[in-house]
């Protein structure tokens, strides 16, 4: 009798240790595979908060760039402006000198008529060819004040169209400087918030791995 007790008791205690050791085992097995999980999970999200930091870093970047491109665009629209108003300016400058030169043409011509009239014989004929000589230098500045109008016109409109270019590209600059910085503004969120949540998820995946650790210690007491 005492044999078959002493005999039962071994097997229940074998039982109990297989169980116990089984739920070791398990417990084991589930705190690896959890550490594991939770590693692929952490790697995974060092990975995209990576992504993140660089894709906020190409941005800024990118809006850098595109900032200074802006910059010098103007910079360059500006020293063409003040160019073409500098040479409208002298344009003027010439028209009003040809404008000149053509009232006193015309007074000479006038003054060498009226000295035509007044003489006689040789005289005349010399006047007249005076006068038909005042009347072509006349005419000649008329041309030339008509061309350094033509070239004053252009002028003035090369510089408003460049000007008109300068006030597009400006509200364009700030319309791309405004989406830039939208883009910039998102990604830095979004890797702020990646870079919280890390610090969060770790602590509270190292709080659920200890809580079910505890559980199962407590399961196989």
């Amino acid at each position: 009798m005492n044999k078959a007790v002493i005999a039962a008791v071994i097997i229940i205690a074998l039982l109990v240790g297989g169980y116990f050791g089984y739920q070791s085992h398990q417990t084991k097995k589930e705190k690896a595979l959890m550490e594991q999980r939770i590693a692929d999970e952490q790697a995974a999200h060092e990975r995209a908060l990576a992504e993140a930091k660089k894709n906020a870093e190409a941005a800024a970047e990118a809006a850098r760039l595109s900032d200074l491109k802006a910059k010098q665009e103007a910079e360059a629209a500006q020293r063409e402006i003040a160019r073409l108003r500098a040479e409208q300016a002298a344009a003027e400058a010439a028209r009003r000198n040809a404008e000149e030169q053509v009232r006193f043409a015309a007074a000479e011509r006038a003054r060498l008529a009226k000295e035509k009239e007044q003489a006689i014989g040789e005289a005349r004929r010399i006047a007249e060819q005076r006068e038909r000589e005042a009347a072509a230098a006349e005419a000649a500045r008329k041309a030339t004040l008509e061309k350094l109008a033509a070239a004053e016109a252009a002028q003035r409109a090369a510089a408003d169209r460049e000007a008109a270019r300068l006030a597009a590209l400006q509200t364009q600059q700030a319309v791309e400087r405004e989406q830039a910085q939208t883009v910039v503004a998102k990604t830095r969120a979004e890797y702020e918030d990646r870079a919280v949540y890390n610090t969060d998820y770790k602590r509270r995946s190292h709080y659920n791995l200890s809580v079910e650790m505890k559980n199962a210690e407590t399961e196989g007491q």
